[in-house]
């Protein structure tokens, strides 16, 4: 894939008031709403057949819908995502969805393909066109020399102004070399508690997205955010400070290139204090 990207079309779509499209598989009454009853029958309520904003079942019923439509349309959902379908053709080539609510990306190497596709995906639903993709889920992407660049540096940069860390010294490694992170054996403050996961949440995010580099620091950290500790606050602030760093990194997929992704894995449970306290 990465040998043909540099001619990927990628493409944004806003479906508009997604949550309105599904369709009730149940029986569900709604009082009629102020300014909208109707003379002589006020005391009537109605019956829901598609789904609002604030039910429940509302974002359910938008899945199984664009489910089924994509279905119509030669996509076959990914088991593995949810939120992935692929429409695959004869001569090879593929169109792919990328659905996060009513965020929506399509892509594929056929730019053809991707704009039949879309305007077929526009004609079922309202949607704004975003044209060309810039932006998704707060991630940045960029298209310089065949190359696509994805990053999250304004998210990141808001991130580190919000825990005071937008001047801090960076940090050249996303923990510290020997640190080994321990169960603390007191009670962490509603306060100390409370930091603490919305800096290890906003950590996540990054980690998920894209900052691979910070998943063993911002996993180990992340089992402690029941019952921080001021060490387990202070290291997980060592991690902005890596960041403070490397702010500007983004992730290169090179179009010319065949190389392909190289991953490495480095595991060693013996040596998880934390988990060897929890045995005892």
């Amino acid at each position: 894939m990465l040998a043909v990207l540099e001619k990927w079309k990628i493409e944004g779509l806003d479906v508009k008031s997604a949550f309105l499209y599904g369709t009730l598989d149940e029986e569900l009454y709604m009082e009629q709403p102020q300014g909208f009853k109707v003379p002589g029958n006020k005391h009537k309520v109605l019956r829901l057949k598609k789904a609002i904003y604030g039910l429940k079942q509302a974002a359910r019923t938008w899945w199984h819908e664009l489910d089924r439509s994509l279905k119509a349309l030669s996509f076959s959902r990914l088991y593995a995502d949810a939120g992935s379908f692929v429409a695959k053709h004869a001569d090879g080539t593929m169109v792919i969805i990328l659905v996060y609510v009513d965020d929506i990306i399509l892509t594929g190497p056929n730019t053809t393909l991707v704009t039949s596709k879309k305007k077929l995906f526009m004609d079922k639903w309202e949607c704004r066109d975003l044209g060309e993709c810039r932006e998704f889920l707060h991630m940045r992407i960029e298209y310089r020399g065949g190359k696509t660049y994805l990053d999250q540096v304004p998210y990141l940069e808001k991130i580190l102004k919000c825990f005071g860390m937008a001047n801090a010294k960076a940090a050249q490694t996303p923990l510290p070399t020997s640190y080994k992170p321990e169960l603390f054996d007191g009670t962490a403050t509603a306060a100390l508690r409370s930091q603490y996961q919305s800096v290890i949440g906003s950590l996540l995010y990054l980690m998920l997205r894209t900052c691979p580099d910070l998943a063993f620091a911002v996993t180990q950290m992340a089992k402690f955010a029941h019952n921080p500790s001021e060490e387990h606050l202070l290291k997980s602030k060592h991690i902005l400070r890596y960041l403070a760093g490397t702010c500007k990194y983004a992730l290169v997929y090179d179009g010319r290139s065949d190389t392909g992704l190289y991953t490495y894995c480095d595991s060693s449970y013996g040596d998880d204090r934390s988990d060897a306290d929890r045995r005892r």
